[in-house]
């Protein structure tokens, strides 16, 4: 999974073919962003970051999707 995000964006949507999962992230204050995971019309919140950089931004928001990911695998067992 590839985030692409700008610190000043104030919502971006991906979507992940390996899980079939919509992913979305939005921010009120262009600091703090919300990742919301799920279905066009449920999601769910699964956390969220705070960053100053694009770059920083970006290794946030996938490490956040990892741990989320590596969390649905425990549970299948």
């Amino acid at each position: 999974m590839k985030f692409d995000m700008s610190v000043s964006d104030n919502y971006a949507s991906y979507f992940d073919d390996q899980n079939g999962s919509h992913i979305f992230i939005d921010s009120f204050d262009n600091t703090k962003f919300e990742m919301r995971i799920g279905s066009l019309d449920n999601s769910k919140s699964v956390g969220s970051v705070i960053a100053s950089n694009d770059g920083e931004l970006n290794i946030r928001l996938l490490g956040l999707y990892i741990k989320y990911i590596n969390t649905l695998k425990l549970n299948e067992v």
